[in-house]
C-alpha cells in the first residue's frame, strides 16, 4: 500500500482527469489515498494489539500530542464550530497518521532503499512532463489540465482547479495541477537525490543542475531559494561549516552581483502572471521597491499585522480552530494590526502565523517543537552513523542508508521550516505526503528506538 501510494500521490490528478466518471464522483475519488492511509493504520493497529506487538516511541510523540492537546481547547474555549475546525486541521492530521504507519511498519532496509526510488523515479516522470509542457506550449498545457469541479460536504464548498489566480508565463507544473506544489516537490526530489551522492563528480552537479533549473522552473520564488537552502544544508552535513561559508559568500557574490546588474531596486516589479519574466529576473524581482509595498498587503503583511493583533488580543489559544471563524474574529478585533480586510484566499500563506491565529502561542510552540525534534533525531541518527562504532561490513552498509535518510531529514526539516513562511506546504499532497514519509522511514531506519509497553487484546 505504501509503495502504491508513493507512485500514486503525485499523479493523482492526472489520473482522475482520465476516468469516465461524474465530477461528483471525481471528487470523491480524491479522497481514495487519505482513505487508504486510515485503512492500513487501522489494521496496523489492530495487528500490533492483537499480537502484543509493542508501538515504537519516536521524537515528536509529545509536542504531537500537546498540539492536538492545545487544537481541542481552542475549539472549547473559542466556541469554534466542530465541522470547521475539524476540516482545518484535517490537511495536516492525515499524513501524521501515514508517519505513524510507516514508523511502525516492519520496513527492511531494501524496502526503505524501494521507496526512496520510487521518489526519485516519480521525479523522472515530473521532470519529462515539465519538458513537455516547456516545448509543447498551449496544447501541452491543455492536456495535463486537471479537472474542474466543485464538491460541497458539511457546508463547505471545496473547488479543484488549476491555478486559481492564473499561471506564471513560460512556468511548468507537471502532473501535480499546481506550479507552487511542483516546485516544493521537486524540492524534495532534489534533496533525495542529493543524499545518494557521496562525491563532487560533473554527473552528480549535472543533474543537481537540472533538477534545480526545473524548480526555478516552476516560477515560485520561494521554492528556487528553498533549493538553494537545501542545497547548502547538504553541503553543510558532508563538508563542513568552514566550506560552507565559503559557498555561502561566493554565492552572496554572484547574486550580488546580479542584483547590480538587473538593478531592481529602481523598476517596477513585474507579475510574471501578466508579462513574461525570465528566470533571473523573477527571482531578483522580490528586491524591488515595489514588490515589498506589494508584500505589505500580503505574506510581510501578515508578519508585521496579524501577529501583533494575536498578541494582543488572544495570545494563548489564538482566536479558534475553524478558519471562517477566525478571520471574522480577526477582523473585527479590538485592538488591530492588519494592513487589510483579511479574506480566506491567501490567509494560510504564512503557515506559521495561521497557526499561531488558531491555537495562540501554545499551539506555535508545539508545532515549532514537532520540527525541533524532527531535526534532533536526524541529527542524532546521523552523528551515530558517521561514528567509528559501524565496522562490520554489514553495519557499513546499513549505516550509509540510515546516514542517507537521516540527511534527507535534515534538509527537509530546514527547508520546511523556511517555506511555511510563504504557503500551506504541509497541506500540499504533493508535498505533505513525501515529508512525513519520510520521516517516518526514518524511525523505521532506527533499530535503536525503545517501544512502549505491549499491550495485548484478544478479539
Amino acid at each position: 500500500m505504501i509503495y502504491f501510494l508513493t507512485g500514486y500521490v503525485a499523479f493523482e490528478e492526472f489520473i482522475l482527469k482520465f476516468l469516465p466518471v461524474s465530477d461528483a464522483v471525481y471528487s470523491y475519488l480524491r479522497f481514495f489515498g487519505e482513505i487508504l492511509i486510515y485503512v492500513a493504520f487501522g489494521k496496523l493497529v489492530i495487528h500490533k494489539l492483537y499480537r502484543g506487538i509493542p508501538f515504537v516511541k519516536t521524537a515528536i510523540d509529545l509536542p504531537i500530542i500537546g498540539f492536538y492537546t492545545v487544537v481541542l481547547l481552542s475549539i472549547l474555549v473559542n466556541g469554534s464550530p466542530l465541522i470547521g475546525s475539524l476540516y482545518n486541521i484535517r490537511p495536516f492530521a492525515r499524513y501524521i497518521v501515514l508517519f505513524y504507519l510507516v514508523a511502525n511498519s516492519s520496513l527492511s532496509d531494501r524496502r526503505i532503499t524501494t521507496l526512496l526510488r520510487i521518489i526519485l523515479g516519480v521525479g523522472i516522470f515530473q521532470l519529462a512532463a515539465g519538458v513537455i509542457q516547456w516545448v509543447g506550449g498551449p496544447a501541452a498545457f491543455d492536456f495535463f489540465l486537471p479537472r474542474e469541479s466543485t464538491l460541497s460536504i458539511g457546508g463547505f464548498t471545496k473547488e479543484y482547479r488549476l491555478l486559481e489566480l492564473g499561471r506564471e508565463i513560460g512556468s511548468v507544473y507537471g502532473t501535480l495541477g499546481d506550479t507552487v506544489i511542483y516546485g516544493v516537490f521537486m524540492i524534495l526530489v532534489l534533496i533525495v537525490y542529493l543524499s545518494r551522492i557521496r562525491r563532487l563528480e560533473y554527473l552528480n552537479l549535472l543533474g543537481a543542475a537540472v533538477l534545480f533549473f526545473f524548480i526555478a522552473r516552476s516560477y515560485s520564488r520561494a521554492a528556487t531559494f528553498s533549493a538553494l537552502l537545501a542545497g547548502g544544508a547538504w553541503y553543510y552535513f558532508h563538508f563542513g561549516w568552514k566550506k560552507t561559508l565559503q559557498l555561502a559568500c561566493t554565492t552572496v557574490l554572484v547574486f550580488g552581483l546580479l542584483l547590480a546588474v538587473v538593478n531592481p531596486f529602481n523598476l517596477e516589479y513585474i507579475n510574471p502572471r501578466k508579462a513574461r519574466v525570465g528566470l533571473v529576473g523573477n527571482v531578483t524581482g522580490v528586491f524591488s521597491g515595489s514588490y515589498v509595498r506589494v508584500a505589505q498587503k500580503q505574506r510581510l503583511g501578515a508578519l508585521i499585522g496579524n501577529v501583533p493583533t494575536v498578541l494582543v488580543n488572544k495570545p494563548i489559544l489564538g482566536y479558534g480552530a475553524d478558519q471562517n471563524t477566525t478571520i471574522e474574529r480577526l477582523n473585527m478585533s479590538k485592538r488591530s494590526f492588519l494592513l487589510k480586510v483579511l479574506s480566506k484566499n491567501g490567509f494560510k500563506d504564512v503557515y506559521w502565523v495561521a497557526i499561531l491565529c488558531f491555537y495562540g502561542v501554545l499551539g506555535l510552540v508545539f508545532f515549532a517543537l514537532i520540527f525541533y525534534q524532527l531535526f534532533r533525531a536526524a541529527l542524532k541518527l546521523y552523528k551515530r552513523s558517521i561514528s567509528r562504532s559501524f565496522t562490520m561490513a554489514r553495519d557499513v552498509i546499513s549505516s550509509r542508508l540510515t546516514q542517507r535518510i537521516a540527511i534527507i531529514m535534515l534538509c527537509l526539516v530546514a527547508v520546511t521550516v523556511f517555506l511555511l513562511f510563504f504557503n500551506r506546504t504541509l497541506e500540499f499532497r504533493g508535498y505533505g505526503f513525501y515529508f512525513w514519509l519520510c520521516a517516518g522511514l526514518m524511525f523505521a531506519s532506527d533499530r535503536s528506538l525503545p517501544t512502549y509497553r505491549p499491550l495485548k487484546i484478544t478479539l
